[in-house]
């Protein structure tokens, strides 16, 4: 994880570094990142990236929690917007979250970070602990109380995840468009929902 040092840096030169460490991952997987391109565009010496990073894999990990906090942030804003119905909320993020990875870069980034994850190769066996998402971004309290209360709740969490990392990864490997897959998405929420009312 990052240094105090880098956690110590303005706002703005500690995103000027995430936003030059998430084109280079976009550009490549993480075993073949070049840190001279992440310290040019963040525009700092070399040397300074070792004051904020152990190596370009703690800087890799550092930035999907960072990404994975944004998530969480935005997915209360989903949720007024739908009138806190959990499963609307569900709903609108992975339709934004779609029409982010229509852009080639944050599509190639998501690739680049489900490599990682799915990748053999033993530099990925230290970090698939530490990069996978470290809880679900749809906390327990978004839920009506009488579904928290019911002893399925966690496998609810879990069917919601595996729907969308499925579904995600029929869009990136383009075996659906993007209006095909938030319909099948949706579909598969609104099933879950009926479904889990009746058990």
């Amino acid at each position: 994880m990052p240094t105090k040092t880098f956690l110590n840096l303005g706002k703005e030169k500690r995103l000027r570094i995430l936003r030059a460490a998430k084109k280079e991952f976009s550009r490549v997987p993480l075993e073949r990142a070049i840190i001279a391109n992440i310290v040019k565009d963040a525009d700092i010496p070399r040397g300074s990236f070792y004051q904020y990073f152990e190596n370009v894999e703690d800087l890799f990990v550092y930035l999907m929690h960072y990404m994975y906090g944004i998530d969480k942030r935005k997915f209360a804003k989903y949720l007024e917007a739908t009138d806190n119905d959990v499963y609307e909320a569900l709903k609108l993020k992975f339709s934004n979250t779609i029409d982010k990875l229509t852009i080639a870069e944050n599509r190639q980034f998501r690739l680049n970070v489900m490599s990682a994850v799915f990748n053999e190769n033993s530099l990925y066996e230290s970090l698939i602990p530490k990069i996978q998402e470290p809880d679900t971004e749809i906390d327990f309290a978004y839920f009506p109380i009488e579904v928290q209360r019911s002893s399925n709740f966690s496998k609810l969490l879990n069917i919601i995840k595996m729907i969308g990392k499925n579904c995600l990864e029929v869009f990136l490997t383009k075996r659906a468009n993007k209006d095909e897959i938030k319909n099948d998405y949706n579909n598969y929420i609104d099933f879950v929902k009926i479904g889990f009312k009746k058990l």
